[in-house]
């Protein structure tokens, strides 16, 4: 997976650099079905001084599709974190779409509907 992380107007660098590492690797696990060169992952970090917020923007690129989290709090690690969260979130629910679960779950609540058990 190809990484870019931009740090902007960040005090302590190395601790943010190390969750954005750290969180960037269980991604990367999570996949490592893909391509090594298909998916790319930008992470951006700005810290605004005068009033301690703290901003993280992913964009992630797989094939044939993109993901983004944007997130905004006064609590440097948990906006990483939940940027992180949404992304996974997002990623689950394209793997689930593309194994065409949502099909399944529509042919079985049609059966449902219909009065028939599904089997």
């Amino acid at each position: 997976m190809k990484r870019t992380i931009e740090l902007k107007h960040v005090g302590p660098k190395d601790l943010v650099r190390t969750l954005l590492n750290d969180l960037s690797d269980r991604l990367e696990d999570k996949l490592s079905h893909f391509a090594e060169d298909a998916v790319t992952l930008h992470a951006l970090f700005d810290e605004n001084g005068s009033h301690k917020v703290f901003r993280t923007a992913l964009t992630c690129h797989i094939p044939g599709h993109t993901v983004a989290a944007h997130e905004e709090g006064r609590d440097a690690g948990a906006t990483i974190r939940k940027a992180f969260h949404e992304v996974t979130r997002q990623l689950e629910k394209q793997k689930a779409f593309i194994r065409h679960e949502h099909l399944r779950k529509r042919a079985a609540r049609d059966t449902r509907v219909n009065g028939a058990e599904p089997a």
